[in-house]
């Protein structure tokens, strides 16, 4: 039973239709033989000797025939008409229950699977898995069916996950531009309650002017920041086929450059000839790593490269004080920084957008500290085989 199970339709059907079919053959012998044997005991109502009969009469050895009642010609027409009906019916009868058991072995479980999980994928409900443990047709296609299942899962995890990034986005954009909105806000009260008075000194109206603009510029960058995160989810990553020397070659000069004013450490334990990697992204996320390891380093920045299974991992490590708790968990989400947000340029988007295109480019960012002091920041890259 258990080959049967396994079987593909077809063979299983063709199976299950000879078996029938010899027990109909079996059957319409044994209705024959039963036919005959009642048509004998009728004929031999009139006579032992039975040499032969017909509906009508009846033929003993001697050639003597007896005329048949009208019952019991009647009754050897009905037997002759089973006679030769009822093989049919067998032959029928076993095609039908050959279709019945075939659809009850190996349609009728998968077809209720697979139109459950249609209604279910319809109504939006995905939290659920596809199983049929049968390697014929119908077993390949619930397979299938579970993976656009798991397909359509993932997919609604990514806009999901992407919905909930764009709403802490929007909720940190909308607090962060408070501050300089709160600012400007302030100075203008004043200047319209005070400057038509002239009680306002020219050079405190320059301070104030000064102020509004730095705020104004301020809340201009953070639109353009916004702007830039927004295009960094729809960038397309162009894998291309590069050697390894190659991209050493780049990433070293970048960080020499990046980190002229720290000692510099750069090891590559890559073995491959080639790497199959967008290069400009590679080199993007590189620079905002070394960036941020320059800032925060007190004396040296190393970094290095290695090859881990079909992932390109860049690691940058520095000196400095390391990540604080809250810093691990947070420090890749957008406008997070340690620093004051009078203090500079670093509106905290870095290490965001260094996630950012790291998943684009099917890899990821951890965040840790290093046993011996300072944080060290590894991002991965997938690559093309």
């Amino acid at each position: 039973m258990g080959k049967i199970k396994n079987m593909n339709l077809v063979t299983t059907y063709a199976f299950l239709a000879a078996t029938f079919m010899i027990g109909a053959m079996l059957i319409a012998d044994f209705e024959r033989e039963y036919i005959d044997a009642r048509k004998m005991e009728v004929a031999q109502k009139y006579t032992e000797q039975v040499e032969a009969f017909n509906d009508y009469k009846v033929w003993d050895k001697q050639g003597k025939e007896y005329r048949l009642t009208k019952s019991d010609s009647d009754k050897i027409r009905r037997l002759d008409f089973f006679y030769y009906i009822f093989p049919h019916m067998a032959y029928i009868c076993s095609g039908l229950l050959a279709s019945y058991v075939h659809y009850q072995m190996k349609l009728k479980k998968p077809l209720y699977i697979l139109s459950g999980a249609a209604e279910r994928i319809a109504n939006n409900d995905l939290n659920f898995q596809i199983t049929y443990d049968r390697e014929d047709e119908f077993g390949k296609l619930c397979s299938a069916f579970e993976k656009m299942r798991w397909s359509l899962e993932e997919n609604n995890r990514d806009i999901w996950r992407q919905m909930e990034d764009r709403k802490r986005l929007n909720a940190s954009f909308s607090h962060d531009l408070r501050t300089p909105l709160t600012v400007l806000e302030g100075h203008i009260e004043i200047l319209q309650k005070y400057s038509t008075l002239g009680a306002l000194t020219e050079d405190e109206l320059k301070e104030i002017y000064a102020v509004m603009k730095l705020q104004i510029d301020r809340m201009s960058r953070y639109v353009s920041s916004m702007s830039e995160l927004q295009r960094l989810e729809d960038i397309p990553i162009s894998y291309k086929q590069i050697s390894t020397e190659e991209l050493i070659r780049a990433l070293k000069n970048t960080a020499e450059i990046i980190c002229a004013s720290k000692h510099l450490t750069f090891k590559n334990e890559l073995r491959a000839e080639n790497v199959s990697v967008d290069l400009e992204i590679v080199l993007q996320v590189s620079e905002n790593l070394l960036s941020n390891a320059v800032r925060y380093a007190k004396e040296s920045v190393k970094m290095v490269c290695r090859k881990k299974g079909p992932m390109l991992s860049v690691s940058v490590y520095d000196d400095g004080k390391g990540f604080s708790e809250k810093d691990l968990k947070v420090a890749t989400d957008p406008f997070y920084t340690t620093e004051k947000k009078s203090e500079g340029e670093h509106f905290g988007l870095g290490l965001n957008i260094c996630k950012i295109l790291c998943q684009r480019h099917g890899g990821n960012i951890v965040l840790e500290n290093r046993k011996g002091g300072g944080a060290c920041i590894t991002v991965t890259f997938g690559m093309k085989k």
